[in-house]
C-alpha cells in the first residue's frame, strides 16, 4: 500500500486452487497499482484452496506490506470469498479481480477514473471470450439474456470485472453467494438510485487452472437465485 493511512482502493481477488497463476496475477497487479496515483490494499481471499495459494500470498505478503490474506475453511464459493473481501475492505472503493490472469489490471485506473466521474458502480464488458466453449458461450448469453429481461437493463457483461463505492454496502446486502452475487448487486443497487458505468474489458485466456462456472447444478441454482429476486420485487 501506499503512504496515505486509509487506501483508496482495495482490490479484492478470491482464489481457489490457483497456485499455477497466482504468483504471476500479483506481480502484475502490483506492478500497475506501484504506478498509480491512488492509495492501495490487495486483499486475497483464500477460498478454501488445496494447493498453496494461501502460503503463495502469505509469502508475497511478507515482501509487500499492502497485500493480505483472508482465509476460509472451507470451499465457499466465489460470491462469498467477494463477499469476505468486500468486509475487509479499508478502501473507499473495491474492486474485484479474477486470480487466473485473465483480466488485464492495466485497466484498473480506467474503473476508478469512471467512479471519480460519479458512478456508484462500474461493470467491466468482455470485448471477447477467445477460451469459451460453444457451450459456455450459451450459458453465458442466456444468462445475460435473462438477467437484461427479468431485471430491465440492457448492460453488455454482468458477470465481469466489477468496482463498487465501498458505502453502497450499507445499504444492501446480496444473498446469492454464487455467480447471481454480482447481478444481485447491481439490481439492488439499481433499486436504490445507484449510478452505474459500463467501460470495455480485455479478456485474456486462462493461463493454468481450471474454469470454475458452467456446471448444469451452478446453471440451476443461479436461474432460482434470479427468479426468487424477480419475484421479490414484484
Amino acid at each position: 500500500m501506499t503512504e496515505a493511512t486509509e487506501p483508496k482502493v482495495t482490490v479484492v481477488v478470491p482464489c481457489f486452487n490457483e497456485e499455477a497463476t497466482l504468483q504471476a496475477t500479483l506481480d502484475e497487479l502490483c506492478g500497475v497499482l506501484d504506478e498509480a496515483d491512488f492509495s492501495w490494499e490487495v486483499i486475497v481471499v483464500d477460498d478454501g484452496s488445496r494447493d498453496r495459494s494461501a502460503q503463495i500470498t502469505l509469502d508475497y505478503g511478507a515482501r509487500r506490506p499492502g497485500v493480505r490474506l483472508v482465509k476460509h475453511r472451507n470451499n465457499q464459493g466465489s460470491g462469498q470469498a467477494i463477499w469476505t473481501g468486500v468486509q475487509h475492505a479499508h478502501g473507499i472503493y473495491v474492486i474485484y479481480v479474477p486470480a487466473d490472469g485473465q483480466f488485464d489490471h492495466g485497466e484498473i485506473p480506467m474503473f476508478v477514473q469512471a467512479a471519480d466521474e460519479g458512478a456508484d458502480i462500474v461493470i467491466g464488458h468482455r470485448l471477447s471470450r477467445d477460451d469459451y466453449t460453444a457451450y459456455r458461450l450459451a450459458s453465458s448469453w442466456v444468462f445475460l439474456t435473462l438477467c437484461n429481461t427479468l431485471f430491465d437493463h440492457q448492460f453488455q457483461d454482468v458477470n465481469w470485472v466489477h468496482l463498487w463505492r465501498t458505502d453502497i454496502f450499507a445499504e444492501i446486502e446480496p444473498q446469492s453467494r454464487g455467480v447471481f452475487f454480482l447481478e444481485e448487486i447491481l439490481v439492488r443497487s439499481r433499486d436504490r438510485g445507484k449510478r452505474v458505468a459500463e467501460v470495455p474489458s480485455v479478456y485474456r485466456p486462462r493461463q493454468g487452472g481450471v474454469a470454475k462456472g458452467g456446471k448444469p447444478d451452478v446453471i440451476v441454482k443461479t436461474i432460482w437465485e434470479m427468479l426468487k429476486l424477480w419475484r421479490e420485487r414484484g
